[in-house]
């Protein structure tokens, strides 16, 4: 359950997922090399059997043409990724049916990648952004200016603060995320400076280290989307307590059932029962005058 305190872990918060559509719609990312349909949305990509990994951060975009466009930021060149990028673009397909461009964007010091895979009856590609060959300094210095002189942000001057931490720089990524977050503070419009540090939270999540998270937290802690990713928080607190609630006292249920059909069940399966979800242990319900041995149970607890 979460607490009240500020907590760094974005890529599924909707706060996050509501600032990164706001800052993306109805912009072209043609300045980047990126030849797509304006962007409507961003769309959920609710996919529990992809593999999470710890480097990867990716949105998925509905576009005008009502295709999908898949942004994944990169921080590594390894070969394993683009066996991944097919992977969850296959998934993603079976998900929505729709047409899928990905587009891998790379930050820090990397200038090139494999963007084909062939494995006989698929050809895989991906197009790439390579943000090293933007100068990140004299971009910040650009909008530093504008920003002291109270001037209207375009979108393309939007999108080049998102990506600042990307860029090529003296600096680290790291030291570029709070760069640009302190930038993004001295923005007079509230909506405006709110939906920019939050795609700049979004787009630097998986690359900061811990030391950095930190600053970035304090970063933002007296700011309008600290505020509303703590509500965020509680409420999200306030829900899993409710669904916990709710399968433990299923699950005591099932146990007293189990327990009078078959006298007493085994102490492993009472504790693994307890480890079931909601919905598993509804399955269970349904199904508990079909169970007639103990063993039928690990039916459940396999595919847990």
């Amino acid at each position: 359950m979460k607490n009240n305190n500020l907590d760094i872990s974005y890529q599924n918060n909707d706060i996050i997922l509501k600032s990164m559509a706001q800052e993306f719609k109805d912009k072209s990312l043609k300045f980047y090399g990126i030849n797509v349909p304006k962007i409507v949305t961003v769309i959920p990509a609710n996919l529990p059997s992809i593999e999470v990994k710890e480097d990867r951060l990716d949105f998925i975009f509905l576009l005008e043409d009502d295709s999908l466009l898949h942004m994944e930021f990169q921080t590594t060149n390894k070969k394993a990724d683009i066996k991944r990028f097919l992977q969850y673009d296959a998934r993603l397909y079976n998900k929505y049916e729709r047409t899928i461009r990905t587009v891998v964007i790379y930050s820090g010091k990397i200038e090139e990648a494999i963007n084909r895979l062939d494995i006989g009856s698929i050809i895989y590609k991906v197009d790439q952004v390579f943000l090293v060959k933007y100068d990140g300094d004299e971009i910040y210095k650009e909008l530093n200016e504008k920003i002291d002189r109270k001037l209207q942000l375009t979108d393309i001057d939007k999108l080049n603060l998102i990506f600042l931490p990307l860029m090529g720089s003296k600096k680290s990524s790291d030291e570029m995320a709070i760069d640009a977050v302190e930038l993004a503070k001295k923005i007079e419009n509230e909506d405006e400076k709110t939906y920019l540090i939050g795609a700049l939270i979004g787009i630097s999540d998986k690359f900061l280290t811990d030391e950095y998270k930190n600053k970035l937290k304090g970063a933002i802690r007296m700011t309008k989307i600290a505020e509303m990713l703590i509500q965020e928080g509680k409420a999200e607190g306030k829900a899993e307590g409710k669904a916990e609630g709710k399968a433990e006292g299923k699950a005591e249920l099932i146990i007293k059932l189990l327990n009078k059909k078959f006298n007493k069940i085994p102490e492993l399966y009472v504790k693994r029962m307890y480890e079931l979800n909601i919905d598993k242990l509804e399955k269970i319900g349904e199904n508990i005058f079909d169970i007639k041995k103990i063993e039928d149970l690990d039916k459940y607890f396999n595919d847990n």
